[in-house]
């Protein structure tokens, strides 16, 4: 799927008048077409995101491009991702100088889960893993990855070296 941007990621584009950096991307298929959400990041502390939304995305100059398969709703490990469950790509997110891919968890109770990936969208090996903030024990976040990860999680300490479980 080709994802257009206004700009690249870490980059600034003009958000609702202001110039801005681009930290994400999220789309929604509607019956009329793609609706794309850009997210920019503010710097301000009670207002640190600012987005907007658009179907028309004719002259976005730049673009990140991830593999259709992303898109259909299965065990995301059948994705190359090391996540226990179905889901499927919600969108991408720029954070630290890191990508993450954002996942919906469809067996989680649609739960967001970001996984660190590359500029094709594919998963970096040992990447980063950002959990919501409701996720606030070890046990939650252990139900949600294979056993063989062996990355870093967002305040957690999940680090496995056994096999895989499914």
């Amino acid at each position: 799927m080709r994802i257009p941007l206004p700009c690249n990621f870490g980059d600034s584009a003009k958000c609702n008048g202001k110039l801005l950096l681009l930290k994400g991307v999220s789309w929604f298929q509607w019956t009329k077409g793609m609706e794309y959400t850009y997210f920019f990041s503010q710097n301000d502390f009670w207002h640190d995101t600012d987005f907007y939304t658009t179907f028309d995305v004719r002259q976005m100059p730049c673009e990140f491009c991830i593999p259709d398969g992303l898109l259909i709703d299965r065990p995301v490990k059948e994705h190359g991702y090391p996540l226990k469950g179905r889901g499927h790509a919600f969108g991408i997110h720029y954070e630290n100088g890191q990508t993450y891919m954002d996942f919906i968890m469809t067996s989680f109770f649609f739960t967001h889960i970001r996984v660190q990936c590359d500029g094709d969208g594919k998963y970096v090996k040992g990447g980063n893993i950002l959990f919501p903030p409701s996720w606030d024990t070890e046990e939650k976040r252990k139900a949600a990855v294979l056993k063989s990860y062996s990355g870093r999680c967002r305040f957690t300490k999940i680090c496995y070296n056994e096999d895989e479980e499914s």
